[in-house]
């Protein structure tokens, strides 16, 4: 699986990464805090994710809650993969049967039809 999908804010560039948290620890001059929040209106993904960083008392520890998240976040999705992968469908297996037994109920047929010609 692509590690970029993964990463809670792969959506935003390395360097947009780094103003978002200097937003959130409030580091960036008043210009530039209206240019990021122009950009959070424009996406509900990082400004949902900008409003749950927020939350976070120790501005300081922001990247390491991130990493932490994006550690989460790849450990759950690898777990939903894998049990995808593990689960047939139940509902393709009557269909098979079914197919395989009237194929093999046609040949008993065609064989005994050519048997008695």
């Amino acid at each position: 699986m692509n590690n970029e999908l993964l990463n809670i804010l792969s959506q935003v560039k390395d360097a947009d990464q780094r103003k978002l948290l200097d937003y959130l620890e409030n580091k960036l001059s008043p210009e530039e805090r209206h240019e990021v929040e122009r950009l959070l209106i424009d996406s509900d993904f990082e400004n949902d994710a900008a409003e749950g960083l927020e939350q976070v008392t120790e501005k300081h520890d922001l990247p390491v809650v991130i990493s932490q998240l994006n550690k989460r976040l790849i450990k759950k999705l690898h777990g939903r993969r894998k049990k995808l992968l593990k689960k047939k469908p139940p509902e393709l297996m009557i269909p098979v049967v079914t197919t395989i037994i009237i194929l093999l109920l046609v040949l008993m047929f065609y064989i005994l039809l050519r048997e008695h010609l």
